[in-house]
């Protein structure tokens, strides 16, 4: 129930901001993610966003976020900028052989973005997230997520990436719950 309603608080934040700043789509056989990314502010030194999104696999599994990440622009020398972040975390994730466990999270994380300097319209970006026991609430006692993925972009809005990231949760006097693992291709609408 709780996902439910994170869900639709998501969406409707969504919905009613007509100046989001981009909107994330990635998919593979298993598991598909949608993601709204909303510009919050720019200052001197980086900007901030405020993210939402949803993702679903094939065992039911159904899992809502909600985050914030500040990140700074960039050295133009060496092509690196470097981003932290919070995520809040709602799954009702379904198990082999078992019945569904509900998992909850306040996720510490962070991105690293190489864009060489040669080859603008390339990047290579790695991401991750964990979450320990002290704050990993209902059935779960740790969440960690990790990714990678290279980036190109095909128009100064649209960037399309091919990516490998596992997503999973620590469950209770259980073995882990596996949200997501393997590869992915997406695609992100600035607009």
């Amino acid at each position: 129930m709780l996902l439910r309603h994170i869900f639709a608080m998501s969406l409707c934040v969504a919905s009613a901001t007509a100046w989001s700043d981009s909107f994330d789509i990635n998919l593979n056989n298993d598991t598909a993610q949608f993601q709204y990314n909303l510009n919050t502010g720019r200052a001197t030194q980086g900007r901030s966003e405020l993210r939402f999104g949803v993702l679903y696999n094939d065992a039911n599994s159904l899992m809502g976020e909600a985050g914030f990440m500040v990140m700074n622009d960039g050295d133009k020398e060496t092509g690196v900028s470097v981003g932290v972040g919070v995520n809040l975390l709602a799954a009702s994730v379904s198990r082999s052989g078992a019945s569904k466990v509900n998992a909850s999270a306040v996720a510490l994380g962070g991105q690293v973005r190489f864009s060489p300097p040669a080859a603008k319209h390339f990047g290579i970006v790695g991401e991750f997230q964990f979450a320990p026991k002290i704050i990993t609430f209902a059935d779960a006692d740790s969440y960690d997520q990790v990714g990678v993925r290279l980036e190109y972009e095909v128009m100064p809005q649209t960037m399309a990436y091919v990516g490998y990231r596992k997503i999973k949760f620590g469950i209770k006097g259980g073995p882990n719950a596996v949200l997501d693992d393997g590869a992915h291709v997406g695609v992100k609408l600035a607009f």
